[in-house]
């Protein structure tokens, strides 16, 4: 995703962040019609309630395996994540991800980075959160599918294909209205046939990665 995109999106984010607390106490000022597992003592909502939440996060991307490859053609990377959720009820949640990470950095003499891969990630996941009585964190399992995207730093498409993705994490409680967390995802990609000069031939080579987040969330 271009710079300017990125930069435009986390602006919205911190615009709304500015608009949330009197939304949100207007909406669910009420007793919930569930048991609440996550009260705050400072008062508010109920930290379970059902409702949209706005969420971007860092990660770091280590590869583990790059099956049916002649040649490894992708690096340990780092990158970033904004997540669009919706939690159902107390225990389950629906999210949308768009992450973008970049590998294989070439630089030159100076230290600047002139090249490099992107891998894009469009996903969406079922979150189940396991509740822990009168406390403000939530640890939870996740999983989902998504579609994967290889391309160089021109934006010219290398190869694409669909994947899954397993793994959990814990969320914390600052306020009614933000949390911060982290997690361990596991992705699974099945890339499209595509070329491999080195070899001379063309596979379609499964990559595994794990990565490690951590981020923010505005709760409305």
């Amino acid at each position: 995703m271009p710079y300017f995109q990125r930069h435009s999106l986390l602006i919205a984010v911190f615009g709304l962040a500015l608009l949330a607390p009197g939304a949100a106490w207007a909406q669910y000022g009420y007793p919930a019609p569930y048991q609440s597992y996550g009260a705050p003592s400072t008062g508010g909502p109920p930290l379970d309630r059902s409702g949209l939440y706005l969420g971007f996060g860092v990660f770091g991307d280590e590869v583990i395996n790059q099956a049916n490859s002649a040649v490894d053609f992708l690096t340990a990377g780092g990158g970033c994540n904004l997540m669009l959720g919706f939690r159902l009820n107390p225990m389950f949640a629906l999210e949308l991800g768009l992450g973008q990470g970049f590998h294989n950095n070439v630089t030159d003499a100076w230290g600047d980075t002139v090249d490099y891969l992107s891998l894009t990630q469009i996903t969406v996941d079922l979150k189940v959160i396991l509740p822990v009585p009168n406390a403000q964190f939530q640890p939870f399992l996740q999983g989902g599918v998504g579609a994967y995207v290889l391309a160089n730093s021109f934006r010219s498409e290398i190869a694409s294909g669909g994947g899954f993705q397993l793994g959990g994490g814990l969320d914390f409680w600052l306020n009614p209205w933000w949390s911060v967390g982290g997690r361990v995802l596991y992705h699974g990609v099945q890339f499209s046939s595509f070329a491999e000069p080195q070899a001379g031939r063309s596979n379609a080579p499964f990559l595994s990665t794990v990565s490690l987040e951590f981020n923010g969330q505005l709760h409305f």
